[in-house]
């Protein structure tokens, strides 16, 4: 897990499609590769399956598989995940059969290399405390409670989608206001303990890093300073805690925030090229 670049931010615009290798989980898919780590492979990425793809097990993966539908639908032993369908289906999960007749792209994250096994699990993941075989993310309600004053002005409401009970780490939808910055322009730095990534949805949020859009995703590690963020028309992001429980430290110094701040992205040596590589933002005219 420790072993990702630091990645804030990169638009997923810029990265390519690519095959998945023989032997990983949808072999016959395409994937953009978000971040992975070198040590045990586990990864976040956004897999895409073309119209009328199919696939027949019975096959299980040797990783945790969580996913959420970002457009068109899935479906997997006569269950039907459409967009804005989440689910978290623990390593050895049996898949029989699985289509998307229509296509559908996924946000996915495995905790390990996804690698796969053409033959049917032991049957203790459905059974497992953990497993979340569907939740419909658009029927759930936003919870609104402020849980820091610091944060007070972005107005963040959420819908949590996955708190793991032992490590703390946890999933969810982010929910930020139109017009919301800090007062005064400055605000203090968050840090956390553990790893934050997120995946921008819909809408723009601003940070020292600039702009992101939809399509924006970064990998943060533990205990770096980031911040003040804000968002003028407002954003929902998938937000994971990886790592243990999530906790907001805060710095004694302000940092400012604009709205113009330029695209100045922290990024691993590897994706460094990509940043140079033209992208022009969604336009409200």
């Amino acid at each position: 897990m420790l072993e990702r670049g630091h990645i804030e931010f990169i638009q997923s615009q810029v990265l390519p499609w690519q095959r998945i290798g023989p032997g990983l989980a949808r072999p016959d898919a395409e994937i953009k590769l978000l971040s992975r780590d070198p040590a045990d492979g586990a990864c976040s990425t956004l897999v895409r399956y073309p119209v009328g793809w199919s696939r027949s097990g019975p096959e299980h993966i040797l990783a945790d598989e969580e996913f959420y539908v970002l457009d068109g639908s899935l479906e997997m032993d006569g269950h039907v995940y459409p967009a804005d369908s989440y689910a978290y289906l623990p390593a050895g999960w049996t898949r029989n059969e699985m289509s998307a007749p229509e296509g559908c792209v996924l946000l996915a994250f495995y905790n390990r290399e996804p690698i796969l096994i053409g033959q049917a699990g032991d049957g203790s993941a459905e059974t497992a405390n953990g497993a979340i075989r569907h939740l419909d993310v658009a029927a759930m309600a936003w919870d609104m409670t402020l849980n820091d004053p610091n944060l007070k002005h972005l107005g963040i409401s959420r819908k949590d989608l996955r708190t793991d009970p032992d490590t703390g780490e946890r999933t969810f939808l982010s929910l930020i206001l139109p017009q919301a910055s800090p007062q005064g322009g400055e605000g203090p730095q968050e840090i956390h303990p553990v790893v934050e990534e997120a995946y921008v949805i819909s809408g723009s949020l601003t940070g020292p890093q600039g702009t992101m859009y939809p399509g924006a995703y970064f990998w943060r590690p533990p205990g770096i300073a980031h911040g003040p963020f804000g968002a003028r028309w407002g954003s929902v992001s998938l937000i994971r805690f990886v790592g243990g429980k999530h906790v907001n430290q805060w710095t004694e110094e302000n940092a400012s925030f604009r709205y113009d701040a330029p695209y100045d992205p922290i990024l691993p040596d590897d994706l460094r090229v990509l940043s140079k590589i033209p992208w022009t933002p969604p336009s409200a005219y």
